[in-house]
Order: C-alpha cells, then sequence, then structure tokens
C-alpha cells in the first residue's frame, strides 16, 4: 500500500463522508450507479436533492427501466446534461432484459452500458463491491496532479495516460471502496479547485505542490480559448383561452434532448411571423418578455421570450401550474414567471 493510500484511509476513518444519501450497508449498487451518474459535473451539495426525487419515483431499477422516458425526464430535469438521464434510463432496460435485472459486476460489461466511461465503471464495483479498481473522476485527477506536480493539461493524452497509471498505483488492494470515497472526499472538501485547504489536508506532508508552494500552478490550466460563442433565439409561447401553454418535446440528442419546450426560432421578424402561421394562422403577438442569457458549458444563448395568443388551441397545451413534463431550465423560469 502507497503512503498516499495509508494517509488518506487513516484520514478517513474520522473525516471521510459517510452519511449521503447513497451510502449504505450494504451497498446499494443501484444507488451507487444512480450517484454517480448524478455526480458527473455536477457537485454533491447539488445532486443530494435530485437522488432523494429520483429513488422516490424510482425506488429500483426495475421501477426505472418500466418508467416512461417523460417521467425520467421529469425527474431530472434542472440537473443538466440530459443525455446522462437518457443513458441511464437505457442502461436500466438493458440490465432488466440482458443481465436479469441484477447489476453486472464485471468491469467489461459495466463499462459497455451508455453513459458509463472507466473512472465511473471503477467506482461502481469500488463503492459497490470492494473489489480494486482505480478511479479518475475530476477530484481524483486534481489531487493526482498535485500531489506528483503532473506537467500538462487534462486534454492531453500524455497526461490522462500518466494520471491513470498514477491511480492505478496508489489504487490498494484492500479497504478499496474506503480509499476511493476518501480521495473523492479530499478532492471534494479539501483539495478544491482553488484555495486548497493545504492545512487541513492529510497529504500535505507529501504532495510536492503543497511542499513547493505551488498548489496555484497544479493542475496545470488549459491555454484559455477566446470569449465563448453567443446565439439568440426566440421562445414563441403560444397561450390558448384557458390559459395554457402550448409545448412539444425535442428531438432526443442536441440540447434539452428529450425535454419538452416551446416552440423555437431565429430573432428576425420573417422567422417569428413564419413560425406563428405555421403554428396557428389566427395567433397574434401580445408582448415581449424580458430576455435573458443562459450559459451553457460552450456558449451563451440568449433568449427571447415572445407570448403569443392561439385562439382554439388543443393539442399539446398544458396548464402551467400543474406541469409534469420535464422542462428545460430556462422554460421553467418563463413558466414560472407567467
Amino acid at each position: 500500500m502507497t503512503e498516499l493510500a495509508r494517509d488518506l484511509l487513516r484520514w478517513f476513518k474520522s473525516n471521510g463522508r459517510k452519511n449521503l444519501p447513497w451510502q449504505s450497508t450494504p451497498p446499494n449498487v443501484y444507488h451507487i450507479w444512480l450517484s454517480e451518474i448524478m455526480l458527473q459535473q455536477t457537485q454533491v451539495i447539488t445532486v443530494i436533492d435530485y437522488f432523494n426525487k429520483f429513488i422516490a419515483c424510482f425506488p429500483d431499477l426495475a421501477a426505472l427501466a418500466n418508467a416512461k422516458e417523460d417521467e425520467v425526464m421529469s425527474n431530472w430535469a434542472g440537473l443538466g446534461y440530459y443525455s446522462r438521464a437518457r443513458n441511464l434510463h437505457k442502461t436500466a432496460k438493458i440490465v432488466a432484459s440482458h443481465h436479469k435485472g441484477v447489476f453486472p459486476k464485471k468491469y467489461d460489461e459495466i463499462v459497455a452500458l451508455p453513459g458509463i466511461g472507466p473512472s465511473t465503471a471503477g467506482a461502481i464495483l469500488s463503492l459497490g463491491s470492494g473489489l480494486s479498481t482505480p478511479i479518475l473522476d475530476g477530484n481524483v485527477k486534481r489531487t493526482l496532479s498535485r500531489y506528483h506536480k503532473v506537467e500538462g493539461h487534462y486534454s492531453s493524452s500524455k497526461v490522462m495516460a500518466e494520471l491513470w497509471r498514477l491511480a492505478k498505483h496508489h489504487t490498494p488492494q484492500t479497504n478499496n471502496a474506503e480509499y476511493t470515497q476518501a480521495i473523492m472526499d479530499i478532492g471534494a472538501t479539501i483539495c478544491k479547485p482553488k484555495n486548497p485547504l493545504c492545512g487541513n489536508c492529510p497529504l500535505a506532508s507529501h504532495c510536492g505542490a503543497c511542499l513547493s508552494k505551488e498548489q496555484d500552478i497544479y493542475p496545470h490550466t488549459k491555454t484559455k480559448k477566446n470569449k465563448a460563442p453567443e446565439k439568440t433565439i426566440v421562445f414563441l409561447i403560444f397561450t390558448n383561452e384557458r390559459q395554457e401553454v402550448f409545448l412539444k418535446k425535442r428531438p432526443g440528442k442536441g440540447i434539452w434532448g428529450g425535454l419538452w419546450s416551446f416552440v423555437e426560432c431565429d430573432d428576425n421578424a420573417e422567422a417569428i411571423d413564419l413560425a406563428i402561421r405555421q403554428h396557428n394562422d389566427s395567433a397574434k403577438i401580445i408582448r415581449r418578455l424580458s430576455k435573458f442569457k443562459h450559459t451553457f458549458t460552450h456558449f451563451n444563448l440568449w433568449i427571447n421570450p415572445i407570448l403569443v395568443d392561439s385562439p382554439g388551441g388543443l393539442a399539446n397545451y398544458y396548464d402551467a401550474s400543474s406541469l409534469a413534463l420535464g422542462t428545460p431550465a430556462p422554460v421553467k423560469k418563463i413558466l414560472q414567471e407567467l
């Protein structure tokens, strides 16, 4: 066992997180898998409420496999990166039909499932079955990069290969579940991206970046790109005599895939008029609502909502106050304001 692993395991006994809602004795692999997917690109504090809500609706893998996609997306709405929810649903169906409803315990079978990469597969096997499988999520990358002063950014295949080598090197053969949780906890609570709490870190006495006072240098940052591109669209909010709003389901791929949204078009008079006529030739603009920005990872989206009177509208019109469909965050924002 390496020095890093021993230090982490000692620290974990009294400092590790042991009461998260997906932690249990014995481990519940369904809960672990769900939490690991939710925790991709998302912090624990945000995930907890979504996890509890999701489990209340889909208490086990069979319930998730048998659910309708709209139900799944509705309970995921707001958490972002919606392909994760679609892949969860796909995986549940695959496990139900090809693995007799039992989540597989072989690495090759797990990593072949939709939305599960090498690190997530390692976490599921380690936390769920106590197997000695390494992980390399964002917290672990940062911790190992500082500890070993790894040169270069994660976007480099050479850097990633070195980090995987180090992850495997430090992963112990015993107490693996505790080690895996410990190194994730260290990264999340102490070895933070900014202002790491090195004074509280059990690895500080052997951490290269800490010893050389270069915590702000490691891990190396990626070369900054130009300012994020911007795009502007119009949301046409068709409303009928009953004050219901029209929503349509978006394609499975692309942003907000599988969620329900307003009619969308370019922000120019010709495109707006055409979209209105195609939906309802009797519809008329009531007013424009306040323009606002929604930020994605790689671009900023400016949204111009326009309220449209649509007499006679029936199909796919919904009461906004009791809506049970999954909607993107900007749509939910507009509905709440209405």
